[in-house]
């Protein structure tokens, strides 16, 4: 029986191991979290975390789409169905009904990999060797690099979370006093909601260069017709500008094409797409649930929330709090804000050369792994593996999700993540019947 090991116990690796599984794979994950599955994402305990995809395309497995409305239905009998955006929480748990009893968990973090004609075995930070035929490298989105220019007293004041899932972020002392948040995307709107959640009722300030928040989804989410636009960056944006039903349509209509479009574009091109497109295209791409989406909205209206584009010049203690500096955008004005707390959520430190993860270090200073050319994640083949960056074999160690970013701009999301899944196993599988 082949025996797979998988770095990571988040929604990834609990995606790789339910398509592993019935292909007669023995998995072992190393995770150091008491529970699989549920990773930063699905973790959350707050009851306003919706997904941002509706239940019906949330299933585990691509060939069986109701498979997540079934185990809805068991649980919940009646409570949701294919429109529904379900509490993270939740979904978290269906990911662990997947895995929970069927692999092995040990809970320690890879922190090495050595390779062999016999196979992988990984070094774990409690000592041990694992070893096994093939290694998954799941460990899904890293933290935000620090942010630059923080003096340490700031830092070390408890006033400044550089992310923002560590615990207490969202426990403010003051529920009156005003938060800055640094990013306008999915997670400052997840940082709304749980601070008030918590009881907050101050003023939120949310700062991005360019002031864009996530689109709402808009009910019914009806599937539109499928398209491919050129392969080239001019033909995508003028085919969205064009298209009839909106922005939200088209980026919908071309999902199940946007890694061929990508992979498609010159270099230059996904230079360009990355620099000044992909901020407009995140947020319609990711949007909020509707319910979220109308908190969002009378946040704005009655002035509780603020949206700013601007750049944070500098932070300075301030009293009891920490007054920031905002250079707004397209002004010469600057506007400075006494918060009692800075929260930064800004997306995840994707340059493997700046990676704080030991095992993703060893395997760079192994030379297994190497970073695309956008510094995005890995250099993959077509099937996961990793390209070495020395050239040669490449060994039995493959990336799943975040980590393919890269090559596959779509790799964040449940849906590409269980297709990545899929076609893994499947690739695996049929490599061990060919051996036998």
């Amino acid at each position: 029986m082949p025996n797979v090991i998988i770095a990571g116990g988040g929604a990834s690796g609990a995606l790789a191991a339910a398509q592993l599984l019935p292909r007669g794979a023995d998995v072992t994950v190393l995770e150091p979290a008491a529970e699989l599955a549920r990773g930063l994402a699905y973790s959350t305990r707050c009851p306003a975390h919706l997904l941002n995809v509706p239940a019906g395309n949330m299933s585990a497995f691509p060939d069986d789409p109701e498979h997540l409305l079934r185990w809805l239905e068991a649980a919940r009998p009646g409570a949701y169905g294919a429109c529904s955006f379900v509490p993270r929480g939740m979904y978290g748990e269906y990911l662990q009904s997947l895995v929970n009893g069927e692999v092995r968990h040990l809970r320690t973090r890879a922190i090495g990999l050595e390779v062999s004609s016999q196979g992988v075995a990984f070094r774990t930070e409690d000592g041990a060797n694992v070893s096994g035929d093939a290694a998954v490298i799941a460990t899904g989105n890293a933290a935000p690099a620090d942010w630059p220019g923080v003096a340490p007293e700031i830092a070390a004041s408890g006033r400044f979370y550089n992310f923002a899932w560590t615990d207490g972020a969202f426990e403010v002392r003051d529920p009156d006093a005003p938060v800055l948040l640094l990013g306008s995307g999915l997670t400052a709107v997840d940082a709304l909601l749980a601070l008030r959640h918590n009881g907050h009722r101050g003023t939120i300030h949310m700062v991005s260069r360019r002031g864009l928040l996530p689109q709402a989804h808009v009910l019914p989410v009806c599937a539109g017709e499928r398209y491919r636009p050129g392969a080239s960056l001019r033909s995508l944006v003028r085919e969205m500008r064009t298209c009839a039903a909106g922005w939200r349509a088209a980026v919908d209509a071309m999902r199940p094409d946007t890694n061929d479009c990508w992979q498609a574009f010159s270099l230059a091109d996904q230079r360009r797409f990355l620099r000044h497109v992909r901020p407009f295209w995140d947020a319609h791409r990711h949007r909020m649930a509707p319910q979220i989406g109308a908190v969002v909205g009378e946040a704005l209206c009655n002035g509780s929330l603020r949206l700013l584009a601007g750049r944070v010049r500098d932070f300075r203690m301030c009293g009891g709090g920490i007054a920031a500096s905002i250079a707004m955008r397209g002004s010469a004005d600057t506007q400075t804000l006494a918060v009692e707390r800075v929260i930064n959520c800004t997306g995840s430190s994707t340059d493997l050369a700046r990676s704080t993860n030991p095992l993703l270090r060893d395997l760079l200073a192994q030379g297994w792994i190497q970073p695309d050319a956008h510094r995005l994640g890995a250099v993959t083949d077509a099937d996961g593996r990793l390209v070495p960056c020395r050239g040669g074999p490449r060994p039995p160690i493959y990336a799943l999700g975040p980590l393919r970013l890269g090559g596959l701009i779509e790799s964040i999301a449940i849906p590409e993540i269980r297709l990545q899944a899929q076609e893994l196993a499947e690739l695996y599988s049929k490599s061990f019947s060919t051996r036998a």
